[in-house]
């Protein structure tokens, strides 16, 4: 399958309904355009979007992460010919504006940080991409419909915030499923694990 065919085959898999195993999907491949099924798109290791008010019809929440992987360094080398085990980790933040000032105040409702998964990939010296869906993190993110939800994106090699730092995306993308999005093609039959 061609990238276009892999990365239809994971968006059908997705909106299928069906039984996902180990509660999401991933895949690593060429390519620096995010799908246009990602509706809220952003620059650099960050976007922000604003949650809709039927979070609770959320189903699984999907990431499009475009990069090009960093020159060496002191603290994450590696050789011209290595694979590169990239740990990636997302920071989420759950703001709302503060009703009972004068408006201008943002509160703080939530805040994470975790490991999102990690992945071998080979040196590269072009733009690939990470498409991430999973099921779990919408159990925290149900409970603030209509609030604002700032995702960054970190690589490192430890889980203590001091040792990460910004991941060099290009671009990301978030898409949210939800109950009302449209059924897949009932012909694709092959699970996306199984491509």
């Amino acid at each position: 399958m061609d990238q276009k065919q892999l990365i239809e085959a994971m968006h059908l898999e997705i909106q299928s309904g069906e039984y996902i195993p180990l509660g999401g999907l991933e895949m690593v491949l060429p390519g620096s355009e995010i799908p246009e099924w990602f509706g809220d798109k952003g620059i650099g290791s960050s976007v922000t979007i604003q949650l809709p008010s039927n979070c609770l019809q959320l189903k699984g929440i999907a990431f499009c992460l475009v990069f090009l992987l960093p020159p060496p360094s002191q603290d994450m080398p590696y050789e011209v010919h290595d694979d590169f085990n990239v740990h990636l980790y997302l920071d989420y933040h759950v703001k709302c504006k503060n009703s009972e000032h004068d408006g201008d105040d943002e509160v703080v409702l939530h805040s994470q940080k975790s490991l999102l998964s990690q992945y071998l990939i080979t040196t590269c010296d072009s733009d690939h991409m990470i498409l991430h869906y999973e099921l779990k993190l919408v159990n925290h993110l149900r409970k603030y419909s209509g609030n604002e939800v700032t995702f960054k994106f970190y690589w490192g090699q430890m889980q203590d915030h001091e040792s990460r730092r910004p991941f060099e995306l290009k671009s990301c993308g978030v898409y949210l499923h939800f109950d009302e999005n449209l059924p897949a093609d009932k012909k694709f039959k092959r699970k996306f694990w199984e491509i």
